[in-house]
């Protein structure tokens, strides 16, 4: 099966963490036996035409590489949207040279189908399905449906693109039921989780073979963004040191909270106790994980939560809220939940793991099952070809009427 991948997040050179769950969703798929290529976003420095690991990569330049700013900030598209109205202008340029490239290399190729990632590459495909007649399953990941919604024109936007795609799948079953209450055919959509290297991330050993020591870290990942509720883990954290005072907290990522969370983190005398790492790479943050005793991610809203899935992996237990997908992910074996935006439960929560070894290594053994099992690429590479091999059957019929 030949597979055209189109998206608007994708990792712009060695190292870039952008997206890069699609990239490993693209060798996944080619190891499964597909022929993939990707033809994603273009960003300043990077590379118009690329191969990586055999994946043919395009990256069609859409403006003067001043004005390519749509991916500038982190937290993705409707961050910048909602930040930079100079970017909403990028739009409609973005969308005709996407469409058009993603027309002609399907062609060209003659790809079975494409599998758009988010709803704007979906409408992309779909403004060039006249050129290209492919049949296109989208992937909805969380933003585009709770973020892009609330835009302005937003839901009537998100409609019309995913009514060009055969199949929607949704990561998770939250964010399924909230694509129906936009306006989706429940039964054009299913679910299928995003997928993790379980090889890379694992748990640390020492040199004779047994589990490294953990260390009182906790640890966050994300973009310090308002939807991801760093706010709320920093007044966690004060209560938590209060109790355990050796124990400290990394917060890894950036984002536009990035200055005002640091302030906060002064103000509540946490100092001494919080780590602002910035950015990291994948081999980073599984180095952090590894070594730390809970993840944590008190997003207000999350579509599924990769990062869970990376630290499961890792053997190491997560606390999380109970808000979209990451109640599909941390069930009551293999990690705590919480409400959203309560510090307090979030403190509790932590300090159970930190305090109770039994609980914490019981959680340690699930997790990691868990993310074997039900999340490496392995197994999700397979779902999604069955998916894929539907919606290409149904595209030749379409075709031969």
């Amino acid at each position: 099966m030949r597979i055209l991948i189109a998206t608007t997040a994708f990792p712009r050179w060695p190292g870039d963490i952008h997206g890069v769950f699609i990239l490993e969703e693209a060798r996944a798929l080619q190891a499964a036996g597909a022929q993939v290529s990707v033809v994603a976003m273009h960003a300043p420095g990077a590379a118009h035409h690329e191969s990586i690991d055999g994946i043919e990569v395009i990256r069609p330049p859409y403006l003067p590489e001043r004005w390519e700013i749509m991916r500038k900030e982190t937290g993705g598209i409707p961050a910048m949207w909602r930040k930079n109205k100079l970017a909403r202008l990028t739009l409609i340029p973005f969308a005709l040279r996407h469409a058009l490239a993603i027309a002609q290399f399907a062609t060209r190729r003659q790809v079975d189908l494409i599998h758009a990632n988010w709803t704007l590459s979906t409408l992309t495909a779909g403004l060039g399905q006249p050129l290209h007649r492919k049949p296109i399953v989208a992937t909805v990941h969380g933003s585009d449906i709770y973020q892009g919604g609330r835009m302005t024109g937003g839901a009537r936007l998100s409609r019309l693109a995913l009514s060009t795609a055969h199949t929607v799948i949704a990561v998770s079953q939250s964010l399924r039921d909230e694509t129906v209450k936009l306006g989706v055919p429940a039964d054009k959509i299913v679910v299928v989780p995003d997928g993790i290297d379980t090889q890379r991330f694992a748990p640390a050993t020492q040199g004779d073979g047994t589990p490294s020591e953990r260390e009182n870290l906790v640890v966050f990942a994300g973009s310090l963004i308002e939807r991801k509720g760093v706010h709320f883990l920093l007044e966690a954290a004060a209560q938590v040191v209060a109790g355990v005072p050796n124990c400290r907290f990394v917060i890894a990522g950036d984002g536009i909270l990035r200055e005002s969370l640091t302030q906060h983190a002064e103000k509540l005398g946490l100092a001494g106790y919080v780590q602002f790492t910035g950015e990291q790479t994948q081999d980073q943050l599984r180095d952090w994980m590894q070594r730390a005793s809970a993840f944590v991610l008190p997003s207000l809203e999350e579509g599924l939560g990769v990062v869970l899935l990376e630290a499961m992996a890792c053997g190491t237990p997560c606390v999380g809220t109970r808000v979209g997908g990451i109640p599909d992910v941390v069930v009551p074996n293999t990690g705590l939940l919480v409400p959203p935006a309560d510090a307090t439960a979030l403190a509790h929560a932590i300090l159970q793991l930190l305090r109770d070894p039994a609980c914490w290594h019981a959680f340690s053994l699930a997790a990691r099952q868990r993310a074997q099992e039900c999340y490496s690429w392995p197994v999700i590479a397979a779902q999604l070809m069955g998916v894929f091999e539907r919606a290409a059957v149904a595209g030749r019929a379409k075709q031969a009427v």
